[in-house]
């Protein structure tokens, strides 16, 4: 009994720390203050940005770490610098949040 409950975390629990550490980055990073969860307001919310790079993750990365426009019209000036915190994220912590972004 005690095996199979050991296997059981080994296995589902680093896919839910990678989640988790998705949303951990979105707070720290300050993307909270811009983006709700659910509702549009001068910057649009996790439900919209999950729709609009839905199957589109290269995308997002892309525009994440500084290499093309968003894909969501009327991005503002103040994203420029989130940017260049996005564009400075580990790989493992820059899939982290694009995971974490599109879970809505």
């Amino acid at each position: 009994m005690k095996k199979s409950v050991l296997l059981m975390a080994l296995i589902f629990l680093p896919t839910l720390g990678f989640a988790s550490n998705g949303e951990e980055i979105f707070k720290t990073k300050g993307c909270g203050g811009c983006h709700s969860k659910e509702y549009d307001s001068f910057a649009p919310s996790l439900k919209t940005i999950s729709k609009s790079y839905y199957k589109k993750n290269q995308e997002l990365k892309d525009y994440l770490q500084g290499k093309k426009p968003g894909l969501i019209k009327g991005e503002p000036k103040t994203m420029k610098g989130f940017i260049n915190i996005t564009k400075k994220l580990s790989e493992k912590d820059l899939s982290a949040l694009i995971e974490y972004l599109l879970s809505f």
